[in-house]
């Protein structure tokens, strides 16, 4: 079996998952990718692209030498990632044309997410019925998307749930051993009580919300509060504003995008790791989880949605309640013991969601 891989850029979510494709019996994976790096994205130090094996670079412009392939090798699977660039829409419309069976792979699209131009909705309307109506399986990142895709009048036998899936077995106390040096780095007391969060920084993350209620804690409580934020985007200067405004510049560090083991490392020596999106497919929740660190959510995130376990192994409120935020914040500040059980119960439920899990849920279903 070969399964052709189209993706946009490398992420080190999908790089786990294509770890365990490769290590599949009788499975060759070629990996296409338009871009090589996306330093403007993504400021990760190492080049994730061929992390596993070499990639293909087919380029964000129509590459006919890469079109012609996919249109002649009718015996292998294209599993296709998006609609990213030229290239990827015009294999979705020819696929489709052609009647050619293939695979697609996404997320809860911006069009649904953010406030876009009606150029960009016609498109993604023209996309979905194109979709629609191919000879084609469809994977949804997590329920949020199987959710939208079901309500746009997709049939159930086209669509599959493969969320994003991280490494589960992680080497905790390795991570732990670092403690000492996180701490100096970002000037934090032993004593502290440790917040992380990290994704791209858009109003739809929600780490305005955070914020505010980090701002809404009490002072007795808040002097030991320590907050890191991991990530880049436009809502940036936006947090920083809103951080001054609420004298909170001691409290809170917005950090640059960190290399993933880094940004693990960060999460591991964590308290809490906050997931407070108004709207987000699947997200950072399961990272938390399987670095043994205990989570609040919000309903507006996939992965916190469909893992968390209300009051076992996190917390989940409304995406703009700030209140409970902050109640559920000090809650879990003021009760070791319930942090170390809702830890130790994330990390099973981590467990449950190993990525041979992924893997075998794409192999059982790609046409």
């Amino acid at each position: 079996m070969i399964i052709n891989l189209i993706q946009d850029l490398a992420t080190p979510h999908n790089n786990v998952l294509i770890r365990h494709l490769i290590a599949q019996p009788n499975v060759k994976i070629n990996l296409w990718y338009a871009r090589d790096q996306d330093l403007a994205r993504y400021e990760w130090a190492a080049n994730i692209t061929h992390e596993h094996q070499q990639a293909h670079i087919y380029g964000s412009r129509l590459n006919w030498s890469f079109i012609k392939y996919c249109l002649t090798h009718p015996d292998e699977i294209f599993v296709i990632v998006g609609w990213m660039n030229n290239n990827t829409r015009l294999i979705h419309l020819l696929f489709f044309l052609f009647r050619r069976p293939y695979n697609h792979w996404t997320d809860l699209p911006s069009s649904v997410i953010r406030d876009v131009g009606m150029q960009k909705k016609i498109r993604r309307w023209i996309a979905y019925k194109v979709l629609q109506y191919s000879n084609s399986k469809v994977f949804g990142v997590g329920s949020i998307a199987i959710n939208y895709l079901r309500e746009r009048g997709f049939v159930e036998s086209k669509l599959i749930n493969l969320p994003i899936f991280v490494d589960s077995n992680e080497d905790l106390p390795a991570f732990h051993s670092q403690r000492e040096g996180l701490l100096e780095k970002y000037k934090i007391q032993d004593g502290d009580f440790l917040l992380t969060g990290g994704s791209r920084i858009n109003r739809e993350k929600g780490y305005d919300i955070l914020i505010k209620a980090v701002g809404l804690l009490d002072v007795s409580i808040r002097q030991y509060i320590k907050v890191i934020i991991i990530g880049n985007g436009d809502a940036v200067p936006r947090l920083e504003s809103l951080i001054d405004k609420l004298n909170l510049r001691k409290t809170i560090i917005l950090e640059k995008w960190l290399a993933i083991e880094d940004f693990k490392t960060l999460i591991a020596n964590s308290d809490v790791f906050i997931h407070p999106a108004r709207m987000d497919s699947f997200g950072g929740t399961i990272l938390g989880m399987a670095l043994g660190v205990p989570v609040i959510g919000s309903f507006g995130a996939g992965a916190a949605v469909e893992r968390i376990e209300h009051g076992r192994n996190g917390f989940l409120y409304d995406a703009e309640d700030v209140h409970s935020l902050a109640n559920y914040i000090t809650l879990l500040y003021q009760s070791p013991d319930l942090r170390k059980r809702m830890g130790e119960e994330a990390l099973k439920t981590a467990r449950e969601w190993p990525p041979e899990r992924g893997a075998k849920i794409m192999i059982d279903h790609i046409i």
